[in-house]
């Protein structure tokens, strides 16, 4: 097997899948968005085996020809058409939770015009003149008032947001009579795809040791030298060792960090996957413990307003270095996120005589004079007001986060040493 850098995988394919009647976004040639899903990347019906080998993601060379001659030599018939039928709008909650993120390429374009469609709806009017006439389809065969010139000009130029199967189906969709048409080899194909992908993840949720079904997303795929394995907690914790804090107070580039695998152990915080990496404090240096590549980019990447909500055991793990949790403090970034939480939940303006009820959103404009300047509106009355926090007031926020956090947690989650801060008082 000759074994090709995705760059390269890249090149081949849109080399000699030039001149294709599919357009084709090949982007994901060289992202691989869905390794940790199935270790494939799917190009319309045609599923591209990832392979990993010294830490490298590579393609078989011979399967990108082969599927690039297959779109080379893929014929379309203009006037072989078929008429695109769009689901009805449904709220999230009405859906089976195992249909989120499933194939689907109708309900993928109908999502795409029913947000368009709502934007138009509300954009300019007040909140009070807000209906639910967007999501009805209409005389145009899109939903509300949304006209097909509208939807395409408002999705050009944004790849992401017009890909289904790396192909662009807006590219040969049709409008007549207010019904929207495919040709009916495309629509096939794509039917093809929401199968091939099913196949995938079907396969990709089955523990490879004692054949238990996992979630649909992924939650017990987990790192290995050769790619992506399924093992359910059980199993990990069978073959995995669980982290107890014994690297606790050690620097991140100490010898004794670089010499032990954080591969070895469970994930600290979803305690399901094998761990990748180790995550440290960038404030202070410090170890915090070992983290799968799903947790460890939820802490580095996303927000941290995100990460502290969404994510449970968050303050304790980031409480694991020494400097933060001696000092009751969070690394840096976390403190606008508190101090914008603290707001919501505080912060409320004056309606009719009476302190409205409704949640507050607010944005941050920028730090000047030693203090967050905040932008503060309700959505339900359109009032905007301001408020200012100095950075000490956001320090004691940080502080009393902390300590609510410590005090909510049992006393062995974090060690003695959580115990003596929680009951000192440091210089912060």
């Amino acid at each position: 097997m000759a074994q090709i850098s995705s760059k390269l995988a890249l090149t081949y394919f849109t080399e000699l899948s030039a001149g294709s009647a599919v357009p084709l976004d090949l982007d994901d040639i060289l992202n691989m968005v869905d390794l940790r899903r199935h270790n494939h990347v799917v190009i319309g019906d045609i599923a591209l085996r990832c392979y990993k080998n010294k830490s490298k993601w590579t393609y078989d060379e011979r399967d990108i020809r082969c599927a690039a001659q297959a779109f080379a030599d893929f014929r379309l018939d203009a006037d072989d058409v078929v008429e695109v039928q769009l689901p009805a709008f449904r709220e999230r909650d009405e859906r089976d939770p195992e249909d989120w993120g499933r194939a689907d390429w109708r309900q993928k374009i109908a999502s795409w015009m029913f947000r368009q469609a709502r934007d138009k709806h509300q954009e300019g009017r007040p909140y009070e003149e807000w209906d639910d006439s967007w999501k009805r389809i209409g005389a145009s065969g899109l939903p509300g008032e949304l006209t097909w010139d509208e939807f395409v000009a408002a999705r050009s130029g944004i790849r992401w947001r017009e890909n289904i199967a790396n192909t662009r189906p807006l590219e040969l969709i049709t409008v007549s009579g207010g019904s929207l048409f495919l040709p009916r080899a495309y629509a096939e194909l794509l039917d093809r795809w929401e199968q091939v992908e099913e196949d995938l993840v079907a396969r990709a949720r089955i523990c490879k040791s004692c054949t238990a079904q996992g979630p649909r997303w992924g939650g017990w795929r987990t790192q290995s030298p050769l790619g992506y394995v399924t093992l359910c907690p059980p199993c990990s914790g069978a073959a995995f060792q669980q982290y107890t804090g014994h690297l606790r107070g050690v620097l991140y580039d100490s010898p004794r960090v670089r010499g032990t695998r954080a591969d070895d152990y469970l994930c600290r915080l979803c305690a399901e996957t094998r761990a990748a990496a180790w995550d440290h404090c960038h404030d202070h240096g410090f170890l915090r413990g070992p983290l799968c590549g799903s947790c460890n980019t939820l802490e580095g990447k996303s927000s941290p307003r995100s990460f502290l909500e969404r994510q449970e055991g968050a303050v304790l793990h980031l409480l694991e270095c020494r400097d933060c949790l001696e000092r009751r403090t969070l690394p840096g970034r976390y403190h606008l996120g508190i101090a914008q939480k603290h707001l919501e939940a505080t912060e409320r303006h004056r309606h009719r005589s009476r302190r409205c009820r409704h949640q507050t959103w607010v944005r941050h404009v920028e730090l000047a004079h030693g203090a967050h300047h905040f932008e503060l509106k309700c959505w339900q009355h359109g009032e905007t007001w301001t408020k200012d926090i100095t950075v000490p007031e956001t320090v004691a926020l940080v502080r009393s986060f902390v300590d609510h956090a410590l005090a909510a947690s049992q006393p062995d989650v974090v060690g003695p040493s959580a115990r003596a801060a929680s009951d000192t008082t440091s210089p912060a």
